[in-house]
């Protein structure tokens, strides 16, 4: 059979079948190769085309965001953003939130929102106006999210993961599947994919790219960006077919350098709003200064300064405490819109005031009453100090005194409000200067009035002299103020006139060495003045020694065109810097008392003359014994009466000048007269108002003293009560009144615990009722610096 088979194979007609049949078979392989071939060549132009295509897409997506200018308005950024994305990627942008990193909430720039500066157009978004920042956070690249997840974010409900799936089990691009809808925003009041209710009437701007709105609950492409400047944010859009999280990644770069134009933007707008809050403190402050000068001229420009102080930082009231002199005390000295404006003082270190006062920093308080340094709490709020603002006064780096500001509810003080202080207190400190000295030259001109008086009822010599003294000494505060009278040929006689401070050794009797007078002679009349002893002594270093100068100054008295005796003045406790005004009043002194000095000595020598005349007529007259004698007595008579009439009319011209020198002296000790009533009155009121203070101290003090001493009785009391109740239930838990059931014990011994709190509270009461009163019992006395003068 096989070789019958095989011949049949090799006949003709079936070679001619299998060859054609092979024919047909390699033709068909050859057409299978061909349009696979040219499928493949179909694909890679496609492929290509495809690349082309996107390449094409992304040049003319660069280029348009090169041809985007930069802005300084937040809205024309986010409009180009917006622009870009809408013609070249086709996602309708709904939002674009910008936030600093530090930001609670990011705002979104295509929405009004009042009070901020990033107001831009108002497209036709479903988004709300801000989100919490910490949404940013969960996202580092483009992804796919539920739009319930920002109106989550924004009315502050629970976020969970960014974003719900975009379709049924999708969990590709980073999302949590199982996200809510949009119930809970409704429940909260809010309007399900619209804006708050509050932004719903904020004015909007057409615009001629509208986007589609997503329907609540729908998809939304979130796009996080960060720019320069510390800005970030997110881009929020609507779904587009086409687009993926691949073409978004792609355009990432591209996107960025859109969203630097926004945060350009930004940064320009914030930093065009801080300068404008500059240019309106700065504004304040040139008002504030222009005020400060208009308050000198008031009656009581301590008054009108504390006015403009609370006017300044918009406050409701402000104080100004000065620090007293040679006492660690601060007291008020001025007050305005305070219900009540007596204050007792406070020591350094104590109080509010006294912590400015210590610390010479600023002190901000929202709520002073419960801060633990403020020592009268009720007091405060009865004077409407609800938060408390605080700087210190300085002057040479010392603090002299403190500005301080308040309002009447708790406040939150910003910081231009405390920088607005600062400057004011700097101000204030020269302000304050400048009243200290206008007080200090007032009390000197007040000490050279009463002397010129003083010397014109003087007649004696020495009686000027220790006057002259006397007033010097009280008017400079110096240490030491002593008169050295200079001999004939000029050489310092021993002192005999002296002031001096009981610390202070005495003078007297000690002979300066020469060359004081020497360099006080050839001086020229005009005042030496030494700040450090040291270095140049006028009484050589003996003398400096011996009577422990560190400071002196030196003025001539001059009569007669000659240096007759030296006014000099000695600082031992401290170097002294002599002010102008200071050697000034020195120099006036001493010219009055080389005047009152000459009026002395015309007087002393009249009545000399006139003694010698009278002598010399007695003598003759018991003389006469004969007429030819008596004769030529009366001829000498007549001669000694013509010289002592001379001798009369001269001492008369003299007494006549002396009389308008008076008469000019009076007339300006009549004007210190006035000037010291004036001063007298206004002492006088100080006095009353020091008095009716005290008095108001002193009734607070005993009050303050009965609370504490009420507290202390009755807590003792309450105290005594609760020994028994406690001793009671003690026994009746050990059954000393029988036996108890488990829940009377239970019961009992809740008793029991609850009296021991009770008393352990009753203690402390007692002990701060106690501690109160040791704390007010030392200002019950006044000391001596709050003593006023009589």
């Amino acid at each position: 059979m096989p070789l019958a088979l095989i011949a049949l194979l090799l006949t003709p007609t079936t070679a001619a079948l299998l060859a054609v049949l092979a024919l047909i078979v390699v033709v068909a392989v050859f057409v299978f190769l061909f349009l696979g071939a040219r499928s493949r060549k179909r694909e890679d132009e496609a492929r290509v085309r495809e690349e082309l295509a996107a390449r094409e897409r992304e040049s003319e997506f660069s280029s348009a965001v090169d041809h985007t200018p930069y802005s300084k308005s937040v809205a024309e950024a986010a409009k180009g953003l917006v622009a870009v994305l809408q013609d070249h990627l086709w996602l309708p942008v709904l939002a674009v939130y910008a936030g600093r990193e530090r930001d609670a909430k990011l705002l979104n720039t295509l929405q009004p929102v009042p009070g901020s500066t990033l107001i831009g157009p108002t497209y036709n978004a479903t988004l709300p106006a801000a989100v919490e920042s910490s949404l940013a956070k969960l996202y580092s690249r483009p992804a796919m999210s539920h739009l319930d997840t920002i109106v989550r974010a924004a009315y502050g409900t629970s976020q969970g993961s960014p974003g719900a799936p975009a379709s049924q089990g999708n969990v590709e691009h980073g999302v949590a599947p199982g996200e809510s809808s949009m119930e809970a925003a409704v429940e909260a009041g809010h309007q399900v994919g619209g804006e708050p209710s509050e932004h719903r009437d904020a004015p909007e701007e057409s615009l001629t790219i509208h986007s589609t709105q997503p329907a609540p609950g729908t998809d939304v492409w979130i796009l996080p960006w960060r720019g320069p400047f510390g800005w970030t944010g997110l881009i929020v859009t609507g779904t587009q077919t086409g687009v993926n999280l691949e073409t978004l990644e792609g355009y990432r770069a591209l996107i960025g350098r859109l969203t630097d134009r926004v945060a350009a933007a930004l940064e320009i707008e914030s930093e065009s709003e801080k300068l404008l809050t500059l240019d309106e403190s700065v504004s304040r402050m040139v008002e504030f200064s222009s005020a400060l000068i208009s308050c000198l001229d008031e009656p009581a420009p301590l008054v009108a300064i504390t006015r403009e102080v609370a006017r300044l930082v918009g406050a409701d009231s402000a104080a100004l405490w000065r620090m007293e002199q040679g006492s660690p005390m601060i007291r008020m000295a001025a007050s305005h819109g305070l219900r009540s404006a007596e204050f007792l003082p406070l020591p350094v270190g104590q109080g509010l005031s006294g912590t400015v006062a210590a610390s010479g920093e600023v002190l901000a308080i929202e709520n002073a009453p419960a801060d633990p340094r403020c020592i009268f709490p009720r007091e405060a709020r009865e004077s409407g100090i609800a938060s408390y603002l605080g700087a210190a006064v300085k002057s040479n780096g010392n603090i002299i005194a403190v500005v301080e500001a308040h309002n009447a509810n708790p406040h939150d003080w910003q910081e231009d409000q405390r920088r607005s202080l600062e400057a004011a207190a700097a101000i204030v400190a020269q302000i304050v200067k400048t009243t200290d000295a206008r007080g200090d030259r007032l009390k000197v001109e007040s000490a050279y009035l009463g002397l010129s008086e003083a010397l014109q009822r003087l007649r004696s010599r020495d009686e000027v002299l220790e006057a002259a003294a006397e007033v010097l000494g009280h008017a400079l505060g110096v240490s030491r103020a002593v008169i050295v009278e200079l001999g004939e040929e000029g050489t310092a006689q021993p002192v005999r006139h002296e002031y001096r401070l009981e610390s202070v050794k005495s003078a007297l009797g000690v002979v300066f060495a020469p060359s004081l007078a020497e360099r006080v002679t050839t001086a020229g009349g005009e005042p030496i003045a030494i700040g450090d002893s040291r270095e140049q002594p006028l009484a050589g270093p003996e003398g400096v020694s011996e009577l422990q100068i560190l400071s002196e100054l030196a003025v001539p008295v001059r009569i007669e065109a000659a240096t007759r005796a030296i006014v000099y003045l000695h600082q031992s406790d401290r170097l002294r810097d002599w002010q102008a005004d200071e050697i000034e009043f020195a120099d006036r002194v001493a010219r009055q008392l080389g005047l009152s000095l000459s009026n002395v000595r015309a007087l002393e020598a009249a009545s000399a003359e006139a003694r010698s005349a009278k002598e010399d007529a007695r003598r003759a007259r018991e003389t006469a014994s004969g007429a030819e004698a008596l004769q030529k007595q009366v001829d000498q008579l007549e001669r000694d009466f013509t010289s002592a009439r001379s001798a009369e009319n001269q001492t008369r011209t003299m007494l006549a000048h002396a009389s308008g020198l008076e008469a000019k002296a009076r007339a300006d000790a009549d004007a210190a007269r006035r000037g010291e009533t004036e001063a007298r009155h206004d002492a006088e009121r100080l006095a009353a108002d020091c008095v009716r203070a005290k008095n108001a101290s002193q009734q607070l003090l005993e009050i303050n003293r009965l609370k504490s001493e009420f507290i202390v009785n009755a807590g003792r009391e309450i105290d005594a009560s609760l020994q028994s109740v406690l001793g009671l239930a003690e026994m009746l838990e050990q059954g000393s009144y029988g036996q108890l059931g488990p829940e009377q014990l239970e019961a009992v011994r809740g008793i029991y615990n609850w009296g021991r709190r009770v008393k352990s509270d009753v203690d402390w009461l007692i002990e701060y009722g106690s501690a109160r009163s040791r704390r007010l019992e030392p200002a019950s006395q006044p000391t001596n610096a709050e003593t006023p003068e009589s």
